[in-house]
């Protein structure tokens, strides 16, 4: 499985809508633990995506333009 970091969960529901929408399956991995207060989420950030290693390339490229959605989104203060 080939793992893509997200950095909140709002941001891995929407690129999970992405990859939904060109039919590339995914599991969303979250580092949160009650046990250890957070513990993961410190040290391995927020979560990750994962796909396949067969839809790496194409998740990549949605990758790319998600993070360009998001840049050009901050950039113009939206």
């Amino acid at each position: 499985m080939y793992k893509i970091p997200m950095n909140n969960p709002f941001e891995a529901d929407l690129f999970a809508s992405m990859l939904e929408a060109e039919g590339i399956p995914y599991t969303v991995v979250d580092h949160s633990s009650l046990v250890f207060d957070g513990l993961f989420q410190m040290t391995m950030g927020w979560g990750h995506v994962e796909v396949p290693e067969e839809f790496r390339d194409a998740a990549e490229v949605l990758r790319k333009n998600f993070d360009d959605y998001v840049k050009n989104r901050a950039e113009s203060g939206v």
